[in-house]
């Protein structure tokens, strides 16, 4: 099997390097890397099922994580012993014939930044398709909000830990810093903060200091939300 986890780390760093994410479905992966299994073993009946094997492998070596079933994290793909041996690279040749996949992706209405489709159904499946703060449960209009900001820590912007399942204006007002949540999920708001709005009154302001209903599945971290407070003026 060592054989095995060398072509898939490899065909992960060529996914990584050609979609500038580190999150992948396994059906993504293995509608790229279903041609070069075949190449590499062709005596494998079911390479789909090994490379299920094999990814689970890989996460209890901790090199992937898995976000929800099917969609994969990629954690620290170390080069193991077993990967110095040999095992080459493919030549330009071989990389020519399986041209650049392109990931699809999601674009908030905050901001200019993507995501991958994957990343964004995880999360929504990891928040059950609801926002915990407002009870907004359409999908359209959700939006994964990062604790700490996209543009500053880019080593946790794909990590469920630092992500909130928002509704669109929650999102917006989460990063305008007009509310946050505690270690214990307890909501507050920015002491300055007034709505003639029924729906933020309802949502944000009448409910301060009340403890929020995030999904034990979210895994959203206590600690990036302690450091994300640290940087409110009001806090």
């Amino acid at each position: 099997m060592s054989r095995w986890r060398r072509v898939v780390r490899r065909e992960l760093r060529r996914y990584r390097d050609q979609t500038g994410t580190d999150v992948v479905s396994r059906q993504d992966l293995l509608d790229q890397s279903l041609p070069v299994l075949r190449a590499e073993f062709p005596d494998a009946a079911t390479p789909g099922q090994t490379l299920s094997r094999v990814m689970q492998e890989l996460r209890d070596r901790g090199e992937v994580d898995f976000l929800t079933p099917g969609v994969y994290r990629v954690a620290d793909l170390g080069r193991a012993a077993e990967e110095t041996a040999s095992t080459p690279e493919p030549s330009d040749g071989v990389d020519a014939e399986f041209p650049a996949y392109e990931a699809r992706t999601y674009r908030t209405t905050v901001g200019a930044r993507s995501m991958p489709a994957a990343f964004r159904e995880a999360i929504l499946e990891r928040y059950a398709e609801r926002c915990p703060v407002s009870g907004v449960d359409r999908p359209a209009l959700l939006d994964v909000a990062h604790v700490l900001p996209w543009s500053d820590y880019e080593s946790v912007r794909t990590d469920p830990e630092n992500t909130l399942l928002l509704s669109k204006t929650h999102h917006a007002a989460f990063d305008a810093g007009l509310f946050t949540l505690n270690g214990d999920y307890r909501l507050h708001v920015a002491p300055n903060f007034t709505s003639e709005s029924d729906v933020l009154r309802r949502t944000l302001v009448d409910r301060d200091g009340e403890r929020v209903d995030v999904p034990e599945s979210a895994g959203l971290s206590a600690a990036h939300l302690t450091e994300h407070n640290e940087t409110l003026d009001w806090w």
